[in-house]
């Protein structure tokens, strides 16, 4: 018998067949690289107090009822090393949205349309027509300037297909300028996967759920010179605990987490300095239960979803523009990215965050070493008749 140490611990995430029915970890890329600090696994029972009179003024032996386990799994806020493939915790992501999709490849090329290139407007072959969406993140290397950018806009009209861009580039694009492939994960309404978590101590103790569903996703610590990180909060059905050694060989991203340094904030496209950025997705979960399972719960789905972030800016003399999307409820859109640079100019590990339809709710003032910041709240929402995303999260 001997002590465990925490820092000798793995941790595994695997996506269910069916919700409920743990899946134990298989390869060695099951395996996540979580921060130490944060790192949460609560099981719990509830308590079924008896109110019998007994002669006495405590209590009889109380029952125990339905189970129930949460957790926090905090990562470094990373790419995955390879263009455009999913990060290691690229299942909790999907869990929180809902969705993904996997863009690749493509060049500017205006050969079929004839028309050149802008700042702002790409022109691909018709081959590359089915390739974007609105909201997609793309990232061009142009060579000594890469740029990267929401699209806002698809043209899929054969002679006529391009992207327009929400960040208009610094010069002209021009034709076999690479756009990067990319990981996607968007907003969804259902099929959010669930998933088991299994922890291992020591390689000899093990602790697992099933049917777990992330409630909370975060990004945090977007701040001057720090490395970020997503935090991501779960709830599940069922838990145990039991001795059994890993038999397997963790495999991590090789990518490193981009310190936030030349990670740019956009409003409505327009580069704004700010010190710090968090945001907050909260979802509901609603459980199935029934009386003829053994822990009460069957199932659980997402429910209701909010998006919320605070960024700070610095106070200008000379205009008032963030004060007035306050007072006139005016939205805007928000985007920031992350990146490792690689040559002056150019970059790759890109991580990147996009709210098309945002609204400062809280507005106040906050001093940074005696200078002056709007400290503002903002919901992120899906635009005036709810058809748009409320968030889009790349890896590139």
């Amino acid at each position: 018998m001997a002590d465990m140490v925490k820092n000798n611990t793995k941790v595994a995430i695997k996506e269910e067949v069916t919700e409920g029915t743990y899946v134990a970890p298989a390869a060695g890329s099951d395996f996540i690289s979580p921060l130490s600090d944060g790192l949460e696994f609560s099981p719990s029972k509830e308590l079924l107090e008896r109110s019998n009179l007994n002669s006495s003024i405590g209590h009889s032996t109380p029952r125990t009822g339905m189970k129930s386990v949460t957790g926090t799994l905090p990562v470094e806020a990373k790419a995955n090393g390879t263009e455009g493939a999913a990060p290691e915790y690229g299942l909790l992501v999907e869990a929180a949205l809902g969705s993904k999709r996997a863009v690749t490849t493509s060049s500017a090329n205006d050969t079929d349309s004839g028309t050149p290139h802008t700042v702002s407007r790409i022109y691909l072959l018709d081959t590359d027509a089915s390739k974007y969406a609105v909201g997609d993140v793309a990232h061009i290397k142009v060579s000594g300037g890469h740029h990267v950018s929401p699209i806002t806009a698809v043209s899929n009209t054969a002679g006529d297909v391009y992207i327009d861009l929400l960040v208009a580039a610094g010069s002209i694009f021009t034709d076999g300028d690479a756009i990067s492939a990319v990981q996607m994960y968007v907003t969804g309404n259902s099929a959010h996967p669930s998933f088991s978590v299994t922890k291992y101590m020591e390689d000899a103790r093990r602790e697992y759920a099933a049917g777990c569903r992330v409630n909370s996703m975060s990004v945090n610590n977007f701040t001057t010179g720090q490395l970020a990180d997503f935090g991501f909060g779960f709830e599940g059905l069922s838990w145990d605990s039991d001795i059994s050694a890993i038999g397997l060989t963790p495999s991590f991203d090789a990518a490193l987490p981009p310190v936030v340094l030349s990670a740019c904030f956009y409003e409505d496209g327009v580069q704004l300095a700010v010190n710090e950025v968090n945001v907050t997705i909260e979802n509901t979960l609603g459980f199935k239960t029934s009386t003829c399972s053994a822990n009460g719960k069957i199932g659980s789905r997402i429910t209701d979803r909010k998006v919320s972030f605070t960024f700070n800016p610095y106070k200008q003399d000379n205009e008032v523009a963030n004060f007035a999307r306050f007072r006139d409820n005016t939205e805007f859109s928000a985007f920031f990215y992350m990146a490792v640079p690689t040559v002056t100019g150019e970059y790759k590990d890109i991580v990147a965050v996009y709210m098309p339809n945002c609204l400062i709710t809280e507005y106040s003032e906050a001093d940074a070493d005696g200078l002056l910041q709007e400290a503002m709240t903002a919901t992120a929402g899906r635009g005036a008749d709810g058809t748009e995303e409320e968030i889009y999260i790349a890896f590139i």
